[in-house]
């Protein structure tokens, strides 16, 4: 089991990067909002990978860059795994 931290309103992933435990997730929180001024831990929450993933994290509407069709994917995939971006299309 592990833990993501994600913005509470957009369900953007504070980092990319899953902790192994619950205390790791909240220290680490804890220290991104004393390091970041823009980070504040009220706007941010901890929760299971598997958990978010399959029920809290939001969709969104892209753009198909190359057909121009729209489709929705999950607001936290990376750039260059999105068909909505050049890179996806120039590798």
């Amino acid at each position: 089991m592990s833990y993501v931290i994600y913005h509470t309103e957009s369900t953007r992933l504070l980092t990319s990067k899953p902790y192994k435990t619950l205390s790791a997730a909240k220290a680490a929180l804890t220290r991104y909002a004393k390091k970041y001024e823009n980070v504040s831990a009220d706007e941010y929450s901890i929760a299971e990978t598997q958990k978010f993933y399959n029920e809290i994290e939001k969709m969104v509407k892209r753009k198909n860059l190359l057909s121009g069709k729209e489709y929705m994917e999950p607001i936290n995939t990376p750039s260059c795994c999105s068909p909505a971006s050049e890179v996806y299309w120039s590798m």
